[in-house]
């Protein structure tokens, strides 16, 4: 199974942006070992292009620690697929000839690069309170699910932990699916670190839960999942673009 380069995907849309936006879509990117001046400094001129040509951000994050290094999870809102049928954000914000040009220079680092878009489902998540910029380091959960049981999944979500996430004062809860590009039965919970020392603590969440909840959260989750996966990422002010938060410029 191929590994989540999200932490999305963080992965996650701006607090700006959550108010009309709820659709990315997020670029996963494996680059050449050795190659990330060159990667980056293409990316960071690709997420200006892309926000002159229409986007309402673009958002880089790279790997913070604790996973395969070289990974760059790029996310895009957009407020529906219609977009799509009027061209792309780069079709517009780069002359055919830089369009060329850009590409000669992003392309080479790229060793893989997968597309696929996400949705942040509003009624199982508090959004964030902080911008990127101030807590750039997120925490992605990853589950893949047994076909067909994705709704089962997102109540026990809303049953068990948005409960307990609130509780906790959470900085951020944000549950995101899969719609196209990858199966709809992953799921991606992002939080947030204020920093590392919180790994030393109990999860938040689920000390936030009563016995009686966390042994059915846990009953649930053992059921519907066939694999889960962690990752650390953080996210890149310096690679990207976002006017509708200066801060996290």
């Amino acid at each position: 199974m191929r590994p989540l380069a999200l932490a999305l995907l963080t992965l996650t849309i701006p607090l700006a942006a959550q108010s009309n936006i709820s659709n990315a879509l997020l670029e996963e990117t494996i680059i050449h070992s050795g190659t990330a001046g060159q990667f980056e400094s293409a990316q960071k001129d690709y997420c200006a292009a892309v926000v002159k040509g229409g986007a309402p951000a673009c958002l880089i994050f790279s790997t913070a620690t604790f996973g395969q290094s070289d990974r760059y999870f790029t996310v895009l809102p957009f407020a529906s697929f219609i977009h799509y049928d009027q061209g792309k954000y780069t079709d517009k914000g780069l002359t055919p000839e830089e369009a060329k040009a850009l590409s000669a220079r992003r392309v080479p680092p790229i060793a893989s690069n997968h597309e696929s878009a996400i949705a942040l489902h509003r009624d199982l998540s508090t959004l964030p309170t902080a911008s990127n910029a101030e807590y750039p380091t997120s925490y992605f959960t990853e589950y893949r699910l047994r076909p067909g049981t994705s709704a089962a999944f997102l109540k026990a979500v809303h049953d068990f932990m948005l409960p307990a996430a609130r509780k906790a004062n959470l900085i951020e809860f944000e549950v995101f699916t899969t719609t196209v590009g990858e199966s709809p039965d992953r799921i991606l919970i992002v939080t947030r670190l204020k920093n590392f020392a919180q790994l030393d603590q109990p999860d938040p969440i689920e000390s936030n839960m009563s016995v009686g909840q966390r042994t059915a959260w846990h009953s649930v989750a053992k059921e519907l999942t066939q694999h889960r996966d962690t990752w650390i990422m953080r996210y890149r002010a310096d690679l990207s673009t976002d006017p509708r938060s200066p801060a996290a410029r």
